[in-house]
Protein backbone atom coordinates (compact mmCIF):
# COMPACT_ATOMS: atom_id res chain seq x y z
CA UNK A 1 0.00 0.00 0.00
CA UNK A 2 2.86 2.70 1.24
CA UNK A 3 4.52 1.47 -2.14
CA UNK A 4 1.82 2.07 -4.18
CA UNK A 5 1.15 5.55 -2.71
CA UNK A 6 4.51 6.43 -3.71
CA UNK A 7 4.33 5.43 -7.38
CA UNK A 8 1.52 7.50 -7.36
CA UNK A 9 3.47 11.09 -5.58
CA UNK A 10 6.48 10.31 -8.08
CA UNK A 11 4.31 9.99 -11.23
CA UNK A 12 2.59 13.14 -10.30
CA UNK A 13 5.57 14.70 -9.70
CA UNK A 14 7.20 13.63 -13.15
CA UNK A 15 3.99 14.44 -14.95
CA UNK A 16 4.39 18.51 -13.38
CA UNK A 17 7.79 18.53 -14.25
CA UNK A 18 7.36 17.91 -17.48
CA UNK A 19 4.60 20.65 -18.21
CA UNK A 20 7.03 23.18 -16.27
CA UNK A 21 9.81 21.97 -19.25
CA UNK A 22 7.46 22.22 -22.14
CA UNK A 23 6.17 25.65 -21.25
CA UNK A 24 9.55 26.92 -20.61
CA UNK A 25 10.81 25.77 -24.25
CA UNK A 26 7.69 26.95 -26.22
CA UNK A 27 7.55 30.50 -24.72
CA UNK A 28 11.09 30.46 -25.98
CA UNK A 29 11.01 29.44 -29.00
CA UNK A 30 7.92 31.62 -29.65
CA UNK A 31 8.76 34.31 -32.15
CA UNK A 32 9.40 37.80 -30.83
CA UNK A 33 8.42 36.65 -27.58
CA UNK A 34 9.83 38.75 -24.51
CA UNK A 35 9.28 38.96 -20.76
CA UNK A 36 9.16 42.22 -19.65
CA UNK A 37 9.44 43.78 -16.02
CA UNK A 38 6.76 45.96 -15.22
CA UNK A 39 7.64 49.20 -13.06
CA UNK A 40 5.88 51.59 -11.57
CA UNK A 41 5.87 55.20 -13.87
CA UNK A 42 6.80 58.24 -11.84
CA UNK A 43 5.51 61.20 -13.03
CA UNK A 44 7.57 64.49 -11.71
CA UNK A 45 5.80 67.18 -10.21
CA UNK A 46 6.22 70.41 -12.33
CA UNK A 47 8.10 72.69 -10.17
CA UNK A 48 6.74 76.13 -9.57
CA UNK A 49 8.07 79.40 -10.94
CA UNK A 50 9.23 81.35 -8.11
CA UNK A 51 10.50 84.88 -9.05
CA UNK A 52 13.90 86.25 -7.87
CA UNK A 53 15.49 88.11 -10.46
CA UNK A 54 14.09 89.81 -13.22
CA UNK A 55 15.67 89.36 -17.05
CA UNK A 56 14.13 91.58 -19.86
CA UNK A 57 13.21 89.86 -23.06
CA UNK A 58 14.80 91.12 -26.40
CA UNK A 59 12.35 93.52 -28.22
CA UNK A 60 12.22 93.90 -31.77
CA UNK A 61 12.17 97.04 -33.53
CA UNK A 62 8.21 97.46 -34.57
CA UNK A 63 6.53 100.41 -36.15
CA UNK A 64 4.30 100.49 -34.01
CA UNK A 65 4.86 99.83 -29.96
CA UNK A 66 2.12 99.08 -26.94
CA UNK A 67 2.64 100.21 -23.34
CA UNK A 68 0.61 99.48 -20.63
CA UNK A 69 0.54 101.34 -17.15
CA UNK A 70 -0.39 100.20 -13.46
CA UNK A 71 -0.64 102.56 -10.84
CA UNK A 72 -2.82 104.49 -8.34
CA UNK A 73 -3.99 108.07 -9.07
CA UNK A 74 -1.05 109.52 -9.04
CA UNK A 75 -0.15 107.56 -12.27
CA UNK A 76 -4.19 108.00 -13.45
CA UNK A 77 -3.54 111.82 -13.78
CA UNK A 78 -1.90 111.06 -16.69
CA UNK A 79 -4.72 110.27 -18.34
CA UNK A 80 -6.63 106.94 -20.56
CA UNK A 81 -4.05 106.95 -22.89
CA UNK A 82 -1.20 108.93 -21.46
CA UNK A 83 -1.62 112.35 -22.20
CA UNK A 84 1.61 114.58 -22.32
CA UNK A 85 3.72 110.84 -21.81
CA UNK A 86 2.25 109.86 -25.34
CA UNK A 87 2.44 113.05 -26.69
CA UNK A 88 6.25 113.50 -25.65
CA UNK A 89 6.95 109.40 -26.53
CA UNK A 90 5.69 110.34 -30.01
CA UNK A 91 7.64 113.48 -30.79
CA UNK A 92 10.77 111.50 -29.65
CA UNK A 93 9.92 108.06 -31.98
CA UNK A 94 8.85 110.73 -35.08
CA UNK A 95 12.68 112.33 -35.24
CA UNK A 96 13.92 109.84 -37.77
CA UNK A 97 11.02 110.97 -40.37
CA UNK A 98 12.50 108.38 -42.89
CA UNK A 99 11.66 106.05 -40.69
CA UNK A 100 8.66 107.12 -37.82
CA UNK A 101 7.46 104.99 -35.29
CA UNK A 102 4.21 105.14 -32.87
CA UNK A 103 4.12 104.76 -29.74
CA UNK A 104 -0.11 103.65 -27.89
CA UNK A 105 -0.46 103.66 -24.04
CA UNK A 106 -3.52 101.79 -22.05
CA UNK A 107 -2.95 103.85 -18.92
CA UNK A 108 -4.96 101.09 -16.40
CA UNK A 109 -3.80 103.29 -13.37
CA UNK A 110 -7.00 103.69 -10.67
CA UNK A 111 -6.88 105.40 -7.50
CA UNK A 112 -6.55 101.68 -5.66
CA UNK A 113 -4.15 99.92 -3.76
CA UNK A 114 -1.25 97.33 -4.47
CA UNK A 115 -3.73 94.34 -3.44
CA UNK A 116 -6.09 94.92 -6.24
CA UNK A 117 -3.33 94.37 -9.41
CA UNK A 118 -3.68 90.96 -9.87
CA UNK A 119 -7.44 90.82 -9.96
CA UNK A 120 -7.66 94.37 -11.95
CA UNK A 121 -5.17 93.10 -14.43
CA UNK A 122 -7.36 90.00 -15.61
CA UNK A 123 -10.35 91.80 -16.43
CA UNK A 124 -11.70 94.73 -18.55
CA UNK A 125 -11.11 98.57 -17.08
CA UNK A 126 -12.88 100.86 -17.67
CA UNK A 127 -11.33 104.54 -17.55
CA UNK A 128 -13.61 107.64 -18.27
CA UNK A 129 -15.06 106.82 -21.49
CA UNK A 130 -11.98 104.24 -22.32
CA UNK A 131 -12.71 100.66 -21.84
CA UNK A 132 -9.67 98.57 -21.97
CA UNK A 133 -9.22 94.63 -21.95
CA UNK A 134 -7.62 92.75 -19.70
CA UNK A 135 -4.21 93.69 -19.38
CA UNK A 136 -3.47 89.93 -19.82
CA UNK A 137 -4.79 89.80 -23.05
CA UNK A 138 -3.03 92.85 -24.58
CA UNK A 139 -0.03 92.47 -26.75
CA UNK A 140 1.95 95.01 -24.96
CA UNK A 141 5.87 95.40 -25.79
CA UNK A 142 5.93 97.44 -21.96
CA UNK A 143 4.51 97.69 -18.96
CA UNK A 144 5.36 100.02 -16.43
CA UNK A 145 4.68 99.27 -12.80
CA UNK A 146 4.03 102.28 -10.64
CA UNK A 147 4.49 102.27 -6.89
CA UNK A 148 0.71 102.28 -5.60
CA UNK A 149 2.91 104.79 -2.51
CA UNK A 150 -0.05 107.31 -2.63
CA UNK A 151 -2.63 104.64 -1.57
CA UNK A 152 -0.62 102.63 1.45
CA UNK A 153 -1.91 99.47 3.18
CA UNK A 154 -2.25 101.25 6.28
CA UNK A 155 -4.84 99.02 7.85
CA UNK A 156 -1.31 96.67 8.26
CA UNK A 157 0.73 99.12 9.66
CA UNK A 158 3.97 100.35 7.93
CA UNK A 159 5.98 96.86 8.50
CA UNK A 160 3.07 95.28 7.97
CA UNK A 161 1.83 96.66 4.50
CA UNK A 162 5.69 96.81 3.39
CA UNK A 163 5.41 92.86 3.73
CA UNK A 164 2.19 93.04 1.67
CA UNK A 165 3.59 94.65 -0.97
CA UNK A 166 6.23 92.78 -1.49
CA UNK A 167 3.98 89.40 -1.17
CA UNK A 168 1.77 91.66 -4.39
CA UNK A 169 5.14 92.30 -6.29
CA UNK A 170 6.19 88.71 -6.13
CA UNK A 171 2.56 87.73 -7.57
CA UNK A 172 2.58 90.31 -10.06
CA UNK A 173 5.82 90.07 -11.22
CA UNK A 174 5.28 86.13 -11.92
CA UNK A 175 2.09 86.59 -13.54
CA UNK A 176 3.61 89.07 -15.84
CA UNK A 177 6.56 87.10 -16.80
CA UNK A 178 4.47 83.68 -17.41
CA UNK A 179 1.68 84.92 -19.21
CA UNK A 180 3.68 88.09 -21.42
CA UNK A 181 6.75 86.67 -21.34
CA UNK A 182 7.84 88.85 -24.47
CA UNK A 183 6.77 92.08 -22.65
CA UNK A 184 9.20 94.02 -21.26
CA UNK A 185 8.80 95.34 -17.43
CA UNK A 186 10.20 98.70 -15.12
CA UNK A 187 8.92 100.12 -12.41
CA UNK A 188 7.79 103.86 -11.61
CA UNK A 189 8.55 105.72 -8.14
CA UNK A 190 6.69 108.93 -8.90
CA UNK A 191 7.31 112.34 -7.61
CA UNK A 192 7.33 112.89 -3.71
CA UNK A 193 5.17 114.20 -1.63
CA UNK A 194 5.46 117.83 0.23
CA UNK A 195 5.89 117.08 4.24
CA UNK A 196 4.74 120.66 5.06
CA UNK A 197 1.81 120.79 2.65
CA UNK A 198 0.66 117.54 1.75
CA UNK A 199 -3.35 117.33 1.22
CA UNK A 200 -3.53 121.03 3.03
CA UNK A 201 -6.05 122.37 0.53
CA UNK A 202 -8.51 119.62 0.97
CA UNK A 203 -7.47 118.78 4.40
CA UNK A 204 -6.77 122.15 6.06
CA UNK A 205 -7.54 120.79 9.85
CA UNK A 206 -4.45 118.28 9.84
CA UNK A 207 -2.04 119.30 12.00
CA UNK A 208 1.78 119.55 10.81
CA UNK A 209 1.89 116.21 12.91
CA UNK A 210 -0.64 114.64 10.61
CA UNK A 211 0.93 115.62 7.72
CA UNK A 212 4.55 114.56 8.29
CA UNK A 213 3.34 110.92 9.29
CA UNK A 214 1.27 110.48 6.16
CA UNK A 215 3.90 111.81 4.12
CA UNK A 216 6.32 109.25 5.80
CA UNK A 217 3.92 106.26 5.62
CA UNK A 218 3.85 107.16 1.47
CA UNK A 219 7.57 107.52 1.28
CA UNK A 220 8.07 104.70 2.89
CA UNK A 221 6.12 102.58 0.15
CA UNK A 222 7.37 104.28 -2.67
CA UNK A 223 10.94 103.64 -1.40
CA UNK A 224 10.33 100.06 -0.89
CA UNK A 225 9.45 99.95 -4.51
CA UNK A 226 12.52 101.55 -5.86
CA UNK A 227 14.56 98.75 -3.13
CA UNK A 228 12.32 95.58 -4.95
CA UNK A 229 12.83 96.85 -8.10
CA UNK A 230 16.99 96.85 -7.43
CA UNK A 231 17.31 93.59 -5.86
CA UNK A 232 15.16 91.90 -8.35
CA UNK A 233 17.38 93.81 -11.18
CA UNK A 234 14.08 95.51 -12.52
CA UNK A 235 14.68 98.70 -14.24
CA UNK A 236 13.32 101.29 -12.28
CA UNK A 237 12.68 104.89 -13.21
CA UNK A 238 13.43 106.96 -9.84
CA UNK A 239 11.34 109.97 -10.35
CA UNK A 240 11.03 110.38 -6.45
CA UNK A 241 14.39 111.32 -6.34
CA UNK A 242 14.31 113.62 -8.94
CA UNK A 243 11.48 115.55 -7.98
CA UNK A 244 12.75 116.60 -4.39
CA UNK A 245 14.11 120.19 -3.11
CA UNK A 246 17.66 120.58 -2.20
CA UNK A 247 16.23 120.46 1.77
CA UNK A 248 15.10 116.74 0.80
CA UNK A 249 11.32 117.78 0.32
CA UNK A 250 8.78 117.37 -2.14
CA UNK A 251 8.67 120.11 -4.90
CA UNK A 252 5.55 122.06 -4.84
CA UNK A 253 6.01 122.98 -8.50
CA UNK A 254 5.11 119.33 -9.46
CA UNK A 255 2.02 119.06 -6.98
CA UNK A 256 -1.48 120.35 -7.95
CA UNK A 257 -2.19 123.23 -5.50
CA UNK A 258 -5.90 122.19 -5.53
CA UNK A 259 -5.28 119.39 -3.50
CA UNK A 260 -1.71 119.47 -2.78
CA UNK A 261 -1.33 115.75 -3.46
CA UNK A 262 -1.56 114.71 -6.78
CA UNK A 263 1.18 115.79 -10.13
CA UNK A 264 0.59 119.43 -11.12
CA UNK A 265 0.55 120.35 -15.06
CA UNK A 266 4.14 120.93 -14.43
CA UNK A 267 4.55 117.43 -12.24
CA UNK A 268 2.50 115.52 -15.31
CA UNK A 269 5.11 117.00 -17.70
CA UNK A 270 7.81 116.14 -15.55
CA UNK A 271 6.79 112.66 -15.10
CA UNK A 272 6.20 112.21 -18.72
CA UNK A 273 9.39 113.68 -19.93
CA UNK A 274 11.50 111.18 -16.99
CA UNK A 275 9.58 108.18 -18.55
CA UNK A 276 9.53 109.00 -22.13
CA UNK A 277 13.82 110.06 -21.59
CA UNK A 278 14.62 106.84 -20.14
CA UNK A 279 12.39 104.28 -22.76
CA UNK A 280 14.01 106.26 -25.72
CA UNK A 281 17.95 106.94 -24.38
CA UNK A 282 17.82 103.18 -22.80
CA UNK A 283 16.75 102.15 -26.11
CA UNK A 284 13.98 100.25 -24.34
CA UNK A 285 11.77 100.07 -27.29
CA UNK A 286 14.40 99.71 -30.22
CA UNK A 287 14.42 102.89 -32.26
Amino acid sequence: MRRRNFLAFFLLFIVLLSVLFLTYHISRSTPGHKIYTVSPTIIPSPTPFVFKSYTAPSIEKKQVYKIAMVGDSMTAALGPHGGSLSDYMNSLYKKNVQDPQRIIIDNYAKSSNILAINNEIAKKTTISEYTFGPLLSGNYDLILVESYGYNPLSQFGIDGGIKQQNIALDALMKTLITTLPHADIIFIATIAPNTENYAKAVQPSYSAADRAKLVAERIAYIKNHIAYAKSHTIPVINIYQDSLTQNGDGNMVYINPTDDIHPSFAGIDFISHKIGDFIYNNNILPK
